[in-house]
């Protein structure tokens, strides 16, 4: 009797979504009643409760009503959970071409919808267990103290090494010897920062070196740094450094660092800002696109890197905002300073690089879609600054206040080349096959707004709020202006916590507390981060029925 209710409740509700449709809650209502149908028993789902679902995303008759994305959302999360329940592999088909369908039609919402429904398909990924660092364990840690005679002689570096034997990139000291190939690079704690992202990053420069697997082994270009031990861990203090610490250096007073040893390419990006140091266009395709294969490999193997680049929707709030200002790309807001983030992004010619911001993944696919997403979009941003660093000196505004135009400056044949590139190296690391499909955007108008966007500077400006000026005394007040570019006269006649203060520190891609003014890249970012995350889905359990 309850089975043959529930088939009763299933042609009522195929009818009414493919016939009907007439009223919005009585539509979201037999959405609903499908959706626990299919919890139920999937068994009992047809091909014309996927053609209703699909009728409903294709539909206009309720695109006026606020809360349309609801409706979309519960019939493609529908759609995801036939793919995911269904015994018979007919269907299951069915359903994901059904939502493969509305991605190619690009309808924003629906599009949306269909995308996350892919794209939180349930993957069995879980990443490694890491050792602790021993000298961390404690709740009172031990860290070694170390001179820098000693480093010199544990590395088999010279103090007398070849001119020039050190310099300073950053907080990175490095040491160079008579191999080209081979530099000591000892990596400064930030004032106040936790030891335990310095011995994160040694772990996991020890556990990848140690478990090399497809997205690490020597052919692949994957240069993994070699860190060194002292007394057991990564972690230590220098007792003397041999030159100064250069001006304005955020370093940890107490010298804590770690030491590894790498090529001098480790600090070779494939961006360079600096017009001299530009790479040609197939060394830098080369670079990009086997970073995405290896970003991609390495999630597979649910061993993320969350910071390709820095991301922030609002750096100026990060510091009262529950997400600390980090951008999340499926809400498609602002993206801030997004041509100053990609200046030193964590990949470069040896591979990936910053190995602090690895996790062991163990989330739900929403989570790892997300990822995903952050990892393409981050590399697609990276493509852009690459022309736009031909030439720093266009940027801001002109003399006339007319936004800068930097189109000239890109090659969108070779832009949407790298694009493709970057998508199908990610999609073969992840799946672990070639992608033989058909994307739904149609990437030279994708290109063509790219350039449009990435190329001209409309979007300057931003805004220090009253809120965020009366949580910092004068001093960070002061030093806040100064980083931006205000004169010590301009500070002086500004009252801290009187008005807003506008700055202009772009380009951003959007204006202040506004929407993306790229969409079309959160798009490309949804389809990517689906296409992987379904199609390695479906190899796994379509195979398996």
């Amino acid at each position: 009797m309850y089975s043959w209710n529930l088939e009763k409740d299933r042609r009522e509700a195929d009818t009414y979504l493919t016939e009907k449709r007439s009223d919005f809650v009585t539509t979201y209502m037999m959405v609903s009643s499908l959706q626990f149908i299919i919890d139920q028993e999937p068994e009992i789902i047809k091909e014309s409760t996927i053609t209703a679902l699909l009728c409903v995303l294709e539909s206009k008759k309720h695109a006026g009503q606020r809360q349309v994305y609801f409706l979309h959302k519960k019939a493609a999360d529908a759609l995801g959970a036939i793919l995911e329940t269904t015994p018979h592999p007919d269907l299951a088909r069915q359903a994901k071409n059904s939502l493969m369908q509305i991605l190619h039609q690009k309808n924003e919402k629906p599009f949306r919808a269909a995308a996350e429904a892919l794209g939180t398909l349930p993957l069995e990924i879980k990443g490694p267990v890491l050792k602790a660092d021993p000298d961390l364990e404690n709740s009172r840690p031990s860290i070694s103290s170390v001179s820098w005679q000693s480093l010199m002689q544990q590395s088999g570096f010279d103090d007398n090494s070849s001119v020039p034997p050190f310099e300073w990139k950053g907080r990175n000291l490095i040491v160079y010897s008579n191999d080209p190939d081979r530099v000591l690079v000892i990596k400064m704690a930030r004032p106040k920062e936790d030891p335990a992202m310095l011995a994160k990053e040694g772990l996991w420069m020890d556990f990848l070196s140690k478990n090399r697997g497809r997205s690490t082994g020597p052919d692949d270009r994957f240069r993994i740094p070699e860190p060194l031990r002292f007394a057991g861990g990564f972690v230590f203090r220098l007792k003397d450094l041999p030159a100064a610490i250069p001006e304005n250096a955020a370093i940890d007073p107490q010298y804590t660092g770690i030491a590894f040893i790498t090529s001098s390419d480790y600090f070779c990006y494939p961006n360079e800002h600096s017009p001299d140091r530009l790479l040609p266009a197939e060394i830098f395709y080369e670079i990009i696109t086997r970073s995405a294969r290896l970003l991609g490999e390495l999630a597979a193997a649910g061993i993320i890197h969350t910071a390709p680049i820095p991301l922030f929707h609002n750096r100026v709030q990060r510091h009262r905002r529950d997400d600390g200002g980090l951008y999340q790309w499926p809400k498609g807001g602002r993206l801030d300073r997004w041509l100053s983030s990609c200046r030193f992004p964590n990949i470069g010619k040896t591979g990936i690089r910053d190995f602090e911001h690895f996790i062991s993944f163990k989330g739900s696919s929403r989570k790892l879609y997300e990822y995903i997403g952050s990892h393409i979009f981050s590399l697609v941003l990276i493509c852009g600054s690459y022309f736009r660093n031909m030439d720093e000196q266009i940027a801001g505004f002109d003399e006339s206040d007319n936004p800068a135009d930097a189109r000239h400056l890109f090659d969108r044949a070779c832009l949407e080349k790298t694009v493709t590139g970057i998508f199908a190296n990610y999609y073969n690391g992840f799946t672990g096959s070639a992608f033989h499909g058909q994307f739904p955007l149609d990437l030279d108008w994708f290109a063509a707004r790219l350039v449009d966007e990435m190329g001209v500077d409309r979007h300057m400006e931003e805004i220090l709020r009253v809120a965020e000026q009366n949580i910092m005394n004068d001093l960070e007040f002061s030093e806040f202006l100064t980083s931006r570019g205000y004169t010590a006269a301009q500070i002086r006649h500004l009252e801290k916590g009187k008005a807003d203060i506008t700055i202009l520190t772009g380009p951003h891609l959007g204006g202040f507390n506004q929407p993306i003014s790229l969409p079309e890249l959160i798009e490309f970012t949804a389809a990517a981060a689906a296409f992987c995350i379904s199609d390695r889905y479906c190899q796994e359990k379509i195979s398996a029925l």
